[in-house]
């Protein structure tokens, strides 16, 4: 249900602004909303003006704001290690953080460049390394060395390498192409040739954008196996001074990290309160705060300030108005069993304060319609051992945890359909274990089915009507809430009517069905205008629309039997056995998407539409930064 919210009033001594935040802020019960002045009755109103911070708040503020980003810079710099717990007090260790922040951020911000820096010169004597030992494996050994120049070329692309050969050829006749893969894929070109000829070559490969790897030039000079142990000893070198490095960050981490959290955890909630101030009013000698809160928590905030602050501040309920209904924040309050099914309310844009919350309905169909489209007892069984595992290994991520407790609630309903049909892993169960007796075959019983899925259809969108219609009624629209009510009157007429072909005892009521639609129409055109038929024809699509419970259940259940039936024909056990698990796996993935995307498409565009009205602001109290 949405929670019944308060308009509060919280008036006190100037001086004591910040105090009376912090407990609010502890208390986590207020969402103050400065723009509830503007609504208030005039004859309620005090004469107030936007608190204007005194020199000294803005001057803590200004330096707290400063030193936040400091420590920001530098937690954001250390790593991340087990330290040991801190019993100093943050609130007082400000003023010495202040005074070491700089120079520890100037510390660590030299160490980090120093560490890129490396990096980044380590990367490139991998790539030097993997082309000198490339070229290596490419240079011709002893006397045929003897008076040539070596030429290394990297190449990206294979195409390429032909055209190197070309343009050797033409620059220098007799210039020799080799090449060879490098371990990362490239291709290393080695070009051999005279020395006095080797300028000319050179120059010719940049003129044709085919530059020479170009080596530093501590390597000038040397031979290729000198080349090659310079560089392993210089990435030596600098690997030694990265662990130094990373050894002298992770020693200032271990001692210092956990205070600079502690600071910064204060400084985010001192921050909060200096910053919420702004949305504070003032008189002469008192300050004034409007906002939001659950009505239910109005009484213990009033105790909750009055034993900390004394009867000076006082907190009073304002009457909320016509004019507040758009503004006013919303929040759920459900019983255990449906608090899970809020996070599939909440996919949606926030339904105003004067609608209805859908989160109980959804926690009963959602399931219903899931079980109905998969419906086997063997899916059920393995999703229930699913949502169990993600429930008990995902405490701490709330939202796994909700998805893993819908799933179950889900799993439970596919069991119960599944005896209900007599399916396990398809036809297995009526083979197998004995379940020859189902009560429906959804194999064979398709029009059923379909009338069964209709059935649900018509109910639920009657039920959305009826909630649209309490809901047009809280909002004080009456013409709305007539055109729901009588176009309930008239799906059920039609109903009727319907039913009145099938059944003969239905016969009897056709007539009077009838006329009660000559009476039903012009009352939905007064209330619904001249689109009022088009919304009964869409209100009649929706109900059509819940034939996709029998028709893709149908496709379930027909895959399951082809499994079994391809793994029949296997004529291997070991074989069948594999395919019956493939495919089935196959079909319990469908069996999981499948069902809950059309089961939330039934709800989404059919249920919600009809009493849903969206727009409404999330209710964010002021609470302590985590």
């Amino acid at each position: 249900m949405l929670v019944r919210m308060s308009k509060v009033e919280i008036t006190g001594p100037r001086q004591a602004l910040l105090p009376v935040l912090e407990t609010i802020q502890h208390a986590e019960v207020l969402q103050i909303d400065p723009e509830i002045r503007e609504r208030i009755d005039e004859h309620a109103a005090l004469e107030v003006r936007p608190l204007a911070l005194d020199g000294r708040t803005l001057a803590e503020r200004l330096f707290l704001e400063d030193l936040s980003l400091k420590v920001e810079r530098l937690l954001a710099l250390l790593p991340k290690v087990g330290t040991r717990e801190s019993y100093l007090s943050a609130s007082r260790a400000v003023n010495s953080i202040a005074a070491l922040v700089g120079k520890h951020l100037e510390a660590a911000e030299a160490r980090a460049k120093r560490r890129d820096a490396l990096h980044g010169e380590l990367a490139q004597l991998g790539r030097y390394t993997m082309f000198l030992s490339t070229v290596a494996s490419l240079v011709p050994k002893g006397p045929e060395a003897a008076g040539l120049e070596f030429i290394g070329v990297e190449v990206r692309d294979p195409a390429a390498l032909e055209q190197l050969t070309r343009v050797a050829g033409k620059l220098l006749l007799g210039a020799e192409v080799r090449t060879a893969r490098a371990e990362d894929g490239t291709y290393i070109g080695l070009l051999t040739t005279e020395k006095d000829l080797a300028s000319r070559l050179k120059e010719g490969l940049r003129g044709n954008h085919i530059p020479e790897i170009a080596l530093p030039s501590y390597l000038e000079g040397l031979s290729l196996p000198e080349k090659l142990r310079a560089t392993r000893e210089r990435q030596d070198e600098l690997s030694s001074e990265v662990a130094a490095i990373d050894k002298a960050a992770h020693d200032f981490a271990v001692s210092w990290r956990n205070l600079y959290e502690n600071v910064q955890g204060w400084l985010r909630q001192r921050l909060a309160l200096l910053r919420t101030s702004a949305s504070v009013y003032e008189t002469d000698r008192c300050f004034v705060l409007y906002g939001w809160m659950p009505s239910a928590g109005l009484e213990g905030l009033r105790k909750s300030l009055a034993a900390k602050h004394g009867e000076t501040v006082l907190v009073e309920e304002r009457e909320i108005l016509q004019k507040d209904l758009d503004e006013v924040p919303v929040a759920f309050r459900n019983p255990p069993y449906f608090r899970p099914f809020e996070l599939l309310v909440k996919l949606l844009p926030t339904p105003r304060y004067t609608s209805i919350d859908p989160t109980p309905f959804i926690g009963i169909f959602f399931p219903l319609f899931f079980g109905m489209i998969l419906g086997d007892i063997g899916y059920g069984v393995v999703l229930l051992a699913a949502a169990a595992g993600l429930i008990r290994f995902a405490k701490d991520r709330r939202v796994l945890r909700q998805a893993g407790q819908i799933l179950l609630v889900a799993s439970t309903y596919t069991i119960i359909f599944g005896a209900l049909y007599g399916e396990c892993f398809g036809d297995w169960g009526a083979r197998l274990i004995g379940l020859e007796t189902p009560l429906i075959d959804r194999r064979t019983s398709i029009i059923p089915m379909l009338y069964f899925a209709l059935a649900v259809g018509a109910v639920h969108v009657l039920v959305g009507l009826a909630l649209g219609f309490v809901s047009a009624l809280k909002g004080h629209r009456k013409r709305e809430a007539l055109f729901r009510m009588f176009s309930m009157l008239a799906l059920l007429c039609i109903a009727g009517v319907a039913a009145s072909y099938f059944a003969p005892v239905a016969a009897l009521l056709r007539r009077p069905l009838l006329m009660a639609m000559m009476v039903i129409g012009p009352v939905l055109l007064l209330t619904g205008g001249l689109l009022a038929p088009f919304e009964l024809l869409r209100h009649l699509g929706n109900i059509v629309s819940y034939a996709r419970i029998m028709a893709v259940g149908l496709a379930s259940v027909l895959l399951a039997y082809v499994a079994n039936r391809l793994a029949g024909a296997a004529g291997s056990v070991w074989v069948g056995v594999t395919v019956a698990v493939v495919l089935h796996a196959f079909n319990l993935l469908l069996g999981v998407f499948a069902p809950a995307i059309h089961a939330l498409r039934l709800h989404y565009v059919e249920f919600f539409s009809k009493f849903i009205e969206t727009g409404g602001r999330p209710y964010e109290p002021l609470r302590k930064v985590e």
